[in-house]
């Protein structure tokens, strides 16, 4: 198939609803603290550093909005009364109208202390991590009915799955396919790529691009299947992204195809100063990726040699395709 080009920005995506800080060395590797809004946080000590979370009570939940796919960290600590040695607590939480009680046993910590509450004896820390489904969820968290427990939470998200960051996704410069997919009835743009058809990006930076990966599972695929995406400039490669696909629940081709849609996978590319121009393709044999890029809105004011911006490589707004 001969290779398509083409410079576009397209529509505007998805933006998170929630702030995002990396403040106070809140994310180890890939994970970023989510700051609910308009709720008390409350400032404990881990190894002497100050840690912000957030006290779940029956009466006024914690709640935030994410926007998927991701996965959502929550970390908990419980006050453990008396002279107990240990302490066995629950919460409660929903995603959306489902819900979900988890119950965790924790011993007390030599390295947590609550400064505005010297006398309180903090448990050791206990972690669970939630899918966040591809769309916008509204996570809700409380103590279950006639709890005397006092539970503290911390909220984290995997990188770039929960952002603060308005988005504009973009075409190619080149590909060989575009493939339409509809995710809960919404429409989008992909292309497809096979280790010897990658697509290519060019951008100015510095900026960071956001891409999502869809394996595509035949009908002899079973379960998980490890897939990778490797990112070249030249001869030299970039990065290469390991991956585990599981089937979507929610995507489907637009048009009958003898594939199934994986779940999407996302990944960046930070980008430095100057003109690049990017290959992105699998270098596993005998697979499909699908692929969809998305550049920060904010980051396409550079301006090319001529003097018109030219994020992205883009030069004129076209008003074709605009289906997120």
């Amino acid at each position: 198939m001969a290779l398509k080009s083409t410079r576009i920005v397209l529509s505007i995506c998805l933006t998170g609803l929630v702030g995002i800080s990396t403040v106070d060395n809140a994310a180890a590797g890939d994970w970023q603290l989510v700051k609910p809004k308009s709720c008390k946080t409350v400032m404990l000590k881990i190894k002497g550093k100050d840690r912000t979370y957030w006290k779940l009570t029956q009466e006024k939940p914690v709640v935030l909005k994410t926007v998927g796919p991701g996965e959502l960290k929550v970390i908990t600590r419980a006050v453990i009364p008396g002279d107990k040695g240990e302490q066995i607590y629950d919460f409660i939480t929903y995603r959306d109208e489902k819900r979900y009680r988890t119950a965790r046993a924790t011993a007390v910590s030599s390295i947590a202390k609550n400064p505005g509450r010297e006398k309180e004896r903090l448990g050791e820390s206990r972690s669970v991590v939630f899918n966040i489904p591809e769309g916008e969820h509204r996570f809700r968290f409380t103590l279950p009915k006639g709890s005397k427990h006092t539970v503290y939470a911390r909220f984290l998200v995997s990188n770039g799955k929960t952002e603060d960051v308005t988005y504009v996704a973009y075409l190619p410069r080149s590909y060989t396919e575009e493939v339409r997919i509809a995710v809960k009835e919404r429409e989008y743009i992909y292309y497809r790529c096979q280790v010897d058809h990658p697509v290519e990006l060019e951008v100015i930076g510095p900026t960071r691009i956001k891409g999502i990966a869809r394996l595509e599972f035949d009908h002899s695929m079973r379960g998980d299947r490890p897939y990778r995406l490797q990112v070249s400039e030249g001869d030299k490669v970039v990065q290469t992204y390991p991956f585990t696909a599981r089937i979507s629940g929610t995507a489907t081709y637009t048009k009958s195809f003898n594939k199934i849609l994986g779940k999407g996978d996302t990944f960046y590319i930070d980008v430095p100063p100057g003109k690049h121009r990017y290959r992105i393709t699998t270098p596993d044999s005998g697979i499909n990726v699908l692929l969809r890029f998305y550049l920060p809105q904010s980051d396409l004011g550079n301006e090319t040699d001529t003097g018109v911006s030219a994020r992205a490589g883009f030069i004129l707004p076209l008003i074709k395709n605009l289906t997120g």
